[in-house]
């Protein structure tokens, strides 16, 4: 019981880290944290230059990085897998109680998408390489503990009453899908095992639905053109 109230002590203090932006550029692959104009009203830490200054901190530019000695495939796949828990987290957190159905459901294919592609890339990453790299974050995105711990009233008191997280996830979420499109177009010209490419052609033709769908909801809903 100690031990279980000990490791839930701790991701909260990483979900909250991660929130204020101290830990976010450093364990999230840089689409997460990248140049999506921000608009907030939201007092304190988390409104306008900050929220965009943060996301600024850019360490990846949607390309997969890293020792060219490693082989592709093991980058794409360490990188990949904490990119899609960037996104599985920021959906269950922001728009997974949304008051709109649209973004509730999006936040429900999301999760359900990613996580199923994050459990088949953990198993690839072990088959072919070994254990799961320490750039991933295991065990904090399974069985919804991400929205068990910390829901939108949660964020708000943290982040102002008037933060629009519905507006907020999808200009954040856009440049991260557009990042994945392109780690997943490099894969497509890089990767030696068919089962990358397969992946990654699914990723693109996914996330590029959903870009188009998360723009849509930007026009219609605060009168916000295409990024």
């Amino acid at each position: 019981m100690k031990a279980r109230w000990i490791g839930v002590t701790g991701a909260v203090l990483v979900l909250t880290a991660l929130v204020l932006g101290t830990l976010g550029p450093r364990l999230l692959p840089t689409a997460f944290w990248s140049n999506a104009p921000v608009s907030l009203n939201g007092p304190g830490m988390m409104n306008g230059g900050m929220m965009s200054g943060m996301m600024g901190n850019a360490m990846m530019g949607g390309n997969v990085i890293g020792d060219p000695s490693t082989p592709f495939d093991q980058r794409f796949l360490d990188q990949m897998i904490v990119h899609h828990q960037g996104a599985v987290m920021s959906a269950q957190m922001m728009i997974a109680d949304s008051a709109r159905l649209e973004l509730r459901d999006l936040a429900q294919r999301i999760i359900t998408a990613q996580q199923r592609e994050i459990a088949q890339m953990q198993q690839w990453r072990n088959d072919w390489y070994g254990a799961t790299s320490t750039g991933t974050m295991p065990g904090m995105m399974n069985g919804g503990m991400m929205s068990s711990m910390m829901n939108r009233d949660q964020m708000r008191q943290m982040m102002g009453a008037n933060t629009d997280f519905d507006r907020m996830f999808l200009q954040m979420m856009i440049p991260h899908h557009e990042a994945a499109i392109s780690m997943a177009q490099q894969a497509l010209n890089q990767a030696e095992h068919p089962e990358i490419k397969t992946l990654a052609q699914a990723i693109i033709t996914t996330q590029r639905v959903e870009i188009n769908e998360m723009q849509g909801y930007l026009r219609s809903w605060y009168g916000v053109a295409s990024q």
